[in-house]
């Protein structure tokens, strides 16, 4: 599939942006949450507490990873292309639970990194770090299979209206317009 003509064009920052979730960046940073979850919580619990509050503390994190966003997004004057494209995400999400439960495989890389870096093989750690792999792994592979079956319906960006700038248009024979869960606008039709 081409790129539509008539999608609003998007600007090297929020490109950038929109591309800070996916791709190697985007695993990158998971594996890094995962990496810091154990120093983080040991630096702001202690260490004297159960060990299952490593779940609980996780799990804290996952819910700031979700709400951080959402209060930028607030605060923040985003374009109205860039925050369509993140909107469609969302949407996908909420059809989806795999879109977002792949995230936790490299979640999970990056506490199996720390476990085995410091040597720390707490039954708890071990266990979230299995659980994390596991369900990531197989969330990743569901959704590849959504993502590639064109059965399983897939939210589309509704049309913006550019802030400074007039949209394109097109010759009239696009069928509107697909933002892949990459977030790159493709013509349907």
């Amino acid at each position: 599939m081409l790129e539509s003509e008539s999608a609003p064009k998007m600007g090297t920052v929020d490109e950038f942006l929109l591309n800070l979730d996916e791709g190697v960046f985007g695993a990158l940073y998971r594996v890094a949450i995962g990496f810091l979850t154990l120093p983080a919580m040991w630096l702001l619990l202690g260490r004297d507490g159960s060990d299952w509050t490593l779940v609980a503390f996780l799990l804290a994190i996952l819910i700031l990873l979700r709400v951080g966003p959402a209060v930028l997004r607030k605060l923040l004057p985003f374009s109205a292309e860039l925050r369509e494209a993140w909107s469609v995400r969302r949407r996908i999400a909420k059809l989806y639970d795999s879109y977002q439960w792949r995230k936790l495989l490299w979640i999970g890389a990056g506490l199996a990194l720390y476990v085995v870096v410091s040597g720390h093989y707490l039954p708890v750690s071990i266990a979230l770090t299995l659980f994390c792999l596991v369900t990531g792994a197989a969330a990743t592979v569901r959704w590849r299979a959504v993502a590639a079956d064109s059965r399983y319906p897939k939210p589309v960006a509704r049309k913006t209206k550019p802030q400074t700038r007039k949209a394109s248009v097109g010759n009239g024979t696009s069928g509107g317009a697909r933002v892949e869960p990459s977030g790159v606008t493709r013509s349907i039709g």
